[in-house]
């Protein structure tokens, strides 16, 4: 019964939030998105991480431990077309790699409040990620939807080289 009351709890401060960061994107407009960014990035960058390294597939695995050391449980795991030959597209200033990410509790608290995805709230997460993994990879990095859903978001990391 407690783990319920618990649960409520964050919910309901999840919603909070997702009103806060509405409000946020009303009053601010256009701008909101890449504040909010850059606020999450920078506690990526002041967060102590454990370890670095200079492989991506390794530097994505040390991203969610550092999330879920943070209290964080965002799963995400690499995606592409069976019809793609890799995981990792190559251009001449980046990489890029598609990630899907599943149990996400800001969908679920945007579908629940009925705000729409990829604003504010969103951008500070994919902020904090991206500050994470510059700080175990040594790239900047930036994270954009590509598609957002009731399931699941695909999103497209890109990773600019060094």
């Amino acid at each position: 019964m407690q783990q319920s009351a618990d649960l409520q709890r964050v919910q309901g401060m999840m919603v909070y939030l997702g009103s806060i960061a509405n409000a946020l994107e009303v009053l601010m407009g256009r701008g909101a998105r890449a504040v909010c960014f850059r606020a999450g990035r920078e506690v990526g960058l002041e967060h102590e991480v454990q370890r670095r390294t200079t492989d991506l597939f390794e530097a994505l695995e040390d991203v969610r431990e550092e999330m879920l050391r943070m209290g964080i449980n965002w799963p995400f795991e690499p995606f592409k077309k069976r019809s793609e030959p890799d995981l990792v597209t190559q251009h001449d200033d980046y990489s890029e790699i598609r990630l899907a990410f599943r149990n996400c509790i800001v969908r679920c608290t945007l579908f629940r409040y009925g705000f729409p995805q990829e604003m504010s709230l969103c951008q500070t997460k994919h902020g904090l990620f991206c500050g994470l993994l510059q700080q175990i990879y040594g790239a900047s990095s930036t994270l954009d939807v590509v598609h957002s859903g009731e399931n699941a978001c695909l999103l497209r990391l890109r990773c600019y080289h060094r």
